[in-house]
């Protein structure tokens, strides 16, 4: 019973000492970043330390497209950003072959310029560019297929 009374206590001090050593520590460094030896030499080196919050204000960069009234009489492009031999690696193709029918469905007078009527390519170099604006669509619609 002794020498499981003076484990547990032996346990205790353990524990007591770290919390012990933790705020000693803390308090050191929040005396050393107070210290006017400190705020010398930060106004020695002209430095400043900026926090910033991830939940900070958005800047816009620039004005979105405006939305459409409605798709009802427009012209949308579907664009498949992806290579001709992997249209269906993605399932880009049944993606758009769906979302064509749904659209057509939804809104009788839309006109849908197919993914097939355009050029596919990873990135929307000015080939492909040249294509949608060729089309003159009222919006263009992109998803990843390969």
């Amino acid at each position: 019973m002794i020498i499981h009374g003076a484990l547990v206590q032996g346990v205790q001090e353990v524990g007591f000492m770290k919390r012990t050593a933790i705020l000693f520590f803390a308090a050191l460094a929040v005396s050393l970043f107070t210290h006017p030896v400190f705020a010398a030499q930060k106004a020695k080196t002209g430095y400043t330390l900026t926090v910033l919050s991830p939940q900070g204000p958005v800047k816009k960069g620039r004005d979105l497209a405006p939305r459409l009234g409605t798709l009802n009489g427009k012209k949308i492009a579907l664009w498949l950003s992806a290579t001709a031999d992997q249209r269906y690696a993605g399932r880009g193709a049944e993606l758009y072959d769906g979302l064509s029918k749904m659209l057509k469905d939804k809104f009788p007078a839309i006109q849908i310029v197919p993914y097939a009527d355009l050029p596919m390519k990873f990135e929307p170099e000015p080939e492909v560019v040249a294509a949608i604006a060729a089309k003159k669509p009222d919006a263009v619609i992109a998803a990843l297929g390969g």
